[in-house]
């Protein structure tokens, strides 16, 4: 198993170090946030999650928020492995905050049109977004998703790096916890490249057929 996660970090690091090689220099569109990429390397599987924020060129209203989540298991059980893909388009109301609408494909249940709103605000040393609304199927979930990151600096290129994500989602139509988990990570950044240990809770269904996966780790990050 150490054989396969020094591999796999291995392969990690040179794809980032070819990313970041490769990005070009100019910043976001104005109301843009930072394109955040992330591998987790747990002690029982592995995530990876990317999330974009961008409007469109040349406005300051319409935009597109994605998010693309994988997880698996060092073992590969059929239960634990998961693909979550956002994709919405967002108008810009007041300031920071935007109204959703889109869909969301995860590989348990399939598709399921999504609308909702969307606050978010960064800055240098901060990042933080949160994203609530309804899923528009039978079930009708209600679902939310925040984040924050703190990157206070040290000395010179390098800062501290701390980052917590949570995630609920609720079945309304049973009343009852369907999907959620809460993350946190704490390390230091060297430019665009961050890296340190970091904790994942989940959690599956409800009631005595729900999953806990909780594992520590390692994690690498950049800022695309």
């Amino acid at each position: 198993m150490r054989k396969i996660l020094t591999v796999i970090l291995l392969i990690v690091v040179t794809t980032f170090s070819a990313i970041k090689a490769q990005a070009p220099q100019d910043g976001p569109p104005h109301g843009s946030a930072p394109i955040p990429l992330e591998i987790f390397l747990g002690s029982d599987g592995y995530t990876s999650q990317l999330v974009l924020d961008r409007n469109f060129k040349g406005s300051n209203k319409l935009g597109y928020f994605a998010l693309s989540y994988l997880k698996a298991n060092y073992d590969n059980d059929a239960y634990l492995r998961e693909s979550i893909n956002l994709a919405m388009f967002k108008y810009n109301l007041y300031k920071n905050f935007s109204i959703l609408s889109g869909a969301i494909v995860n590989s348990h249940w399939g598709f399921r049109p999504f609308a909702g709103a969307q606050y978010g605000y960064h800055t240098k040393e901060f990042m933080g977004m949160v994203n609530t609304g309804f899923h528009l199927t039978e079930t009708k979930n209600f679902e939310t998703i925040a984040m924050a990151e703190y990157r206070p600096a040290i000395k010179g290129a390098w800062s501290l790096y701390s980052k917590v994500q949570g995630m609920y989602s609720q079945n309304t139509l049973i009343g009852e916890h369907d999907r959620s988990h809460l993350y946190s990570r704490l390390g230091v950044s060297y430019k665009a490249f961050s890296f340190g240990c970091g904790l994942n809770y989940d959690w599956y269904g409800f009631g005595p057929m729900k999953i806990d996966d909780h594992q520590w780790g390692i994690f690498i990050s950049t800022i695309l």
